[in-house]
């Protein structure tokens, strides 16, 4: 078995050496389309990791009519919460809200009466459908028609808008240079199993299987691209050092969390290694036969 194995990877191995130049090219279009895709993946997750430490970026205040009875109090709490992107609505009644105010400001509130409406507090779970719940909130007959719903609209856009841009390139620009670099993979062994036709033909004459006789080649294929998604996690870790020494000239009070290295590796090699594998076999999967 091993002596099998020592066969296949040694084959894989001298096809790489024989066609360098091709492998090269193959291995640095899976990397930079791999690097595109997990960099804009990193950019976009780091993105929805900003958001969710914007103060009340996920808050919303809604204000109520003044004298709303609390049926229909507790009829619009169950229409908030039912709406999609929603987590949660706790109601905060006037009067607990101007206890909790006199507590902590207790020389500002003196002799004033509750200037305070009867409010929700809505979570949403999804930014993205912050406007249609804010929109479908204001419709509603208990909420205050004017400055009923406050929260981070233009902030909420801008994030919502960048991640939409992020998901646009990645797909377009990741699609196309991932579809190139397949296409390099597949050239690259379809021209080793023609330049080793006449050992496979021997091959099969003295009876290979064929599995021993694909087999170095779908390595081939494999390796080709765990390589392309290696450097392309070493090319996201420089584009991310570079990045942080950027914020930190800024002395903006931004801090750049750790890269993850290991995770980045693990992922984009697994991800380029089964690309090659697909690659490969599509490459080999017509009969070999000597022309």
């Amino acid at each position: 078995m091993f002596d099998r194995l020592e066969f296949l990877f040694g084959e894989a191995t001298m096809a790489l050496r024989r066609n360098v130049l091709m492998a090269l090219a193959a291995i640095t279009t899976v990397a930079v389309s791999l690097f595109l895709i997990g960099g804009l993946g990193y950019v976009y997750f780091r993105i929805d990791e900003y958001a969710r430490t914007l103060p009340g970026k996920q808050e919303m205040r809604v204000f109520l009519r003044s004298g709303a009875p609390y049926a229909q109090i507790t009829e619009t709490a169950k229409q908030i919460r039912a709406m999609p992107g929603v987590a949660s609505a706790v109601w905060m009644p006037k009067e607990k809200v101007w206890e909790k105010e006199r507590l902590q400001h207790p020389d500002l509130t003196e002799g004033i009466e509750n200037p305070y409406p009867d409010a929700f507090k809505v979570t949403l779970s999804d930014l993205s459908s912050a406007g249609k719940v804010a929109g479908a909130i204001r419709a509603m007959p208990a909420v205050e028609p004017a400055g009923g719903v406050v929260y981070l609209e233009k902030e909420l856009e801008f994030i919502d808008q960048a991640m939409r841009v992020v998901r646009w390139l990645g797909s377009v620009f990741g699609s196309l240079l991932f579809v190139t670099g397949g296409v390099l993979i597949y050239n690259a062994i379809r021209l080793t199993i023609l330049s080793r036709r006449v050992e496979v033909r021997i091959m099969q004459l003295v009876g290979a299987t064929r599995l021993t006789i694909r087999a170095p080649f779908v390595i081939e294929g494999i390796v080709q691209g765990a390589l392309g998604g290696a450097l392309a996690a070493l090319m996201v870790l420089a584009s991310h050092q570079v990045f942080a020494r950027f914020i930190e000239s800024l002395k903006a009070d931004v801090t750049s969390p750790p890269f993850p290295l290991g995770l980045a590796l693990a992922g984009l090699s697994l991800a380029g290694a089964t690309y090659g594998l697909l690659c490969s076999v599509v490459a080999v999967r017509s009969p070999m036969r000597l022309q």
